[in-house]
């Protein structure tokens, strides 16, 4: 967030360097996540998201109750 303009600007001149059309758009969500910003971040307080790779996945509520942690077998819906 904090250095957003200057990764615009670079897109806007490196964009020149390309013959078609290239388009700048800045996301509402949460890096290359399915998530937005404010939902990002209330599943990672809440210790519900899972980093990984460049993703992240979302504790949901489906699933064998074996394979859940103590304290986390059941969860309400978030999204």
């Amino acid at each position: 967030d904090s250095n957003s303009h200057h990764a615009q600007e670079a897109l806007r001149r490196a964009k020149f360097k390309f013959p078609v059309r290239q388009k700048i758009i800045v996301s509402r969500k949460w890096g290359f996540t399915k998530f937005s910003r404010a939902n990002y971040l209330r599943c990672k307080s809440e210790n519900r998201i899972v980093p990984d790779g460049v993703n992240a996945k979302l504790f949901e509520c489906h699933g064998p109750l074996a394979n859940r942690q103590p304290g986390r077998a059941f969860l309400e819906a978030t999204i």
